[in-house]
């Protein structure tokens, strides 16, 4: 496998570990609000970074078109109220369109 997949499962397990250990230790209690919105905004955060260092790409080989036409199907799916599953969804179908095509 490679190293992304590996990357991806691995922040995959991170947040998911975050979104079950929470509730366990709080045995219903609410997190303060602070912390609820980092852990809410903890996805968007890895994943940006990931979709920016493959954009850009490891060896600054310059700008990867099939990822930036994936970026700009997030953004407004992003504007049009998607939410975060639909539009990262749809920037993965487009990305995967994109590279089929060309």
């Amino acid at each position: 496998m490679s190293s992304m997949l590996w990357t991806v499962l691995a922040f995959a397990a991170i947040n998911y570990a975050i979104k079950a250990i929470g509730p366990v230790l709080l045995q219903g209690r609410s997190f303060p609000p602070g912390l609820a919105a980092f852990i809410d905004a903890l996805p968007a955060a890895l994943l940006a970074g990931m979709l920016a260092s493959s954009v850009v790409g490891a060896a600054g080989r310059g700008l990867e078109p099939t990822l930036l036409g994936g970026l700009a199907a997030v953004a407004v799916a992003w504007l049009l109220r998607a939410g975060q599953f639909g539009s990262v969804l749809l920037g993965v179908l487009v990305t995967a369109a994109l590279r089929q095509l060309g």
